[in-house]
């Protein structure tokens, strides 16, 4: 809920121009909520004398400045993106608790839909053993059901090298820590997942999307249970982990399909 202090509000219209549901509004000279909103904030960041509280929400996350100085430089940000791999590779280590809460943090203020902020973040890692073990099941069960028998006959063999040697783990690679993300409007997840990899990638660490273990969790009742996450929308599942692997350049890319109007 959007409070106004009126002692501190001054009437200048701010937050009524940035409200994109016109709930906040002038009158007599002081700003007036309408209504429920969508608690998006832009009235409280807006604001010059701090009038605007956000009831329910902690204020002490709230801190001033300007855009300009969180800016990163375009020319490092592109080299950033430029040099991120996927990792298949992963040091046999586990991720501190800190640089987890930071991915955390970076996936908790994503932009969402409608502002739903309605994604549910499962780290794995302390039952990683146990919980690999069901998604493991879900995807031979998944592999022996597939439809094309060129993926069958691939995604057994992956199965078959792993019952050979389990270090031979071609589902998570070696990676300490999976990261599962659902919610009712996938793109919601997806974009999260997205804020959230680049930040591991700043950490230090390294990721890889993996569309065969979601598929496999949907695939499993029992990692379902062992996630808390039944009845849910599976968004993205990322691997991470400390790349045990170093790579000296980046790569080249095809040309865009662009149209410019």
């Amino acid at each position: 809920m959007i409070l106004v202090h009126k002692e501190k509000c001054i009437g200048c219209g701010s937050c009524e121009r940035d409200c994109f549901s016109h709930t906040i509004q002038v009158r007599a000279g002081k700003a007036e909520v309408l209504g429920k909103c969508m608690e998006c904030g832009h009235c409280l960041a807006v604001c010059p004398t701090e009038a605007v509280e956000m009831e329910g929400y902690d204020q002490a996350e709230v801190f001033s400045g300007s855009r300009e100085e969180c800016m990163v430089a375009p020319a490092d940000f592109l080299r950033f993106l430029q040099f991120r791999r996927s990792t298949r590779q992963y040091e046999k280590r586990p991720v501190e608790s800190e640089k987890l809460a930071q991915i955390l943090e970076a996936g908790r203020y994503t932009p969402t839909a409608r502002n739903r902020q309605d994604v549910h973040f499962v780290f794995v890692q302390e039952q990683m053993p146990q919980i690999r073990e069901m998604i493991w099941e879900g995807f031979r069960e998944m592999a022996e059901q597939w439809e094309d028998p060129g993926y069958r006959r691939m995604l057994l063999e992956f199965c078959k090298d792993r019952q050979a040697n389990p270090e031979n783990d071609r589902l998570f690679c070696g990676a300490p820590v999976l990261l599962v993300l659902t919610c009712a409007y996938p793109w919601n997840g997806e974009l999260t997942a997205r804020t959230m990899e680049l930040m591991a990638e700043s950490l230090g660490l390294g990721s890889l999307y993996s569309g065969f273990i979601q598929r496999a969790i949907g695939n499993s009742k029992a990692a379902q249970q062992a996630l808390s996450i039944e009845g849910e929308r599976i968004a993205a599942c990322l691997l991470l982990g400390y790349p045990a692997v170093r790579y000296l350049r980046s790569v080249p890319r095809k040309k865009a399909h662009v149209t410019w109007l």
